[in-house]
C-alpha cells in the first residue's frame, strides 16, 4: 500500500468512481453532476502532473489494485481582500467502507501531502473546505493539525503547517 501520483492512463476511473459513489449525491438537486466532464477533468490534471509538478497535484492511495482514497489539490486560489496566493483543496476523498480509523489516517497523510505540496511550490497558504452535510469529523482533524476552522474552512498558513509537520503534529 502507497500513495503515487495519480496515472493518467491507469487511476482516471476509479478516481470518478469513488467520488461519485462516495460524494455524488451531496449536490443532488443542486449541480447536474457529469462523470464524462469530472474524467476529463481528472484525466487533465493526472497528464498536466507528468510534465509540471506545480500546478496541480492528484494522488492515489491504493492497495493493490484497489482504490482507498485520492487528494487533489491546485493552486491559484486568491481571496478578494489579498493577494496571497492559496492552495486549495479540490478533493479528499476516502473509501467509506474502510474502518474509521484507516479512514482518519488517510486524511492526516492527505493533509500532510497538502503541506509538503504546498511549500514545495511556495505558495503561502492552504485551504480545505467540505461540502459534506456532516464535515464534524474532518475539521476536527484539520483543528488538531493548527488549522483556523470557520465553518466548512479550514485555513493555515504554510509556514507554519510545516513546523507543525516537523514537530510531529
Amino acid at each position: 500500500m502507497a500513495w503515487y501520483l495519480a496515472n493518467p492512463l491507469t487511476d482516471v476511473q476509479q478516481i470518478v468512481d469513488l467520488a461519485e459513489d462516495n460524494f455524488g449525491w451531496e449536490v443532488e438537486g443542486i449541480l447536474t453532476r457529469s462523470k464524462e466532464v469530472f474524467r476529463h477533468r481528472v484525466t487533465v490534471a493526472a497528464t498536466e502532473q507528468v510534465f509540471n509538478k506545480h500546478r496541480e497535484f492528484l494522488a492515489v492511495y491504493k492497495e493493490g489494485e484497489r482504490l482507498l482514497g485520492f487528494c487533489w489539490f491546485d493552486r491559484g486560489g486568491y481571496t478578494t481582500y489579498s493577494y496571497e496566493e492559496i492552495s486549495n483543496a479540490k478533493f479528499y476523498s476516502v473509501d467509506m467502507t474502510l474502518p474509521a480509523k484507516q479512514r482518519v489516517r488517510l486524511v492526516h497523510e492527505m493533509i500532510d501531502q497538502h503541506i509538503l505540496w504546498a511549500n514545495m511550490c511556495g505558495v503561502p497558504v492552504i485551504c480545505s473546505t467540505s461540502i459534506r452535510e456532516d464535515q464534524n469529523a474532518f475539521m476536527r482533524i484539520h483543528d488538531k493539525r493548527g488549522f483556523s476552522v470557520n465553518g466548512s474552512y479550514a485555513w493555515i498558513r504554510t509556514e507554519k503547517a510545516m513546523e507543525l509537520l516537523n514537530d510531529g503534529r
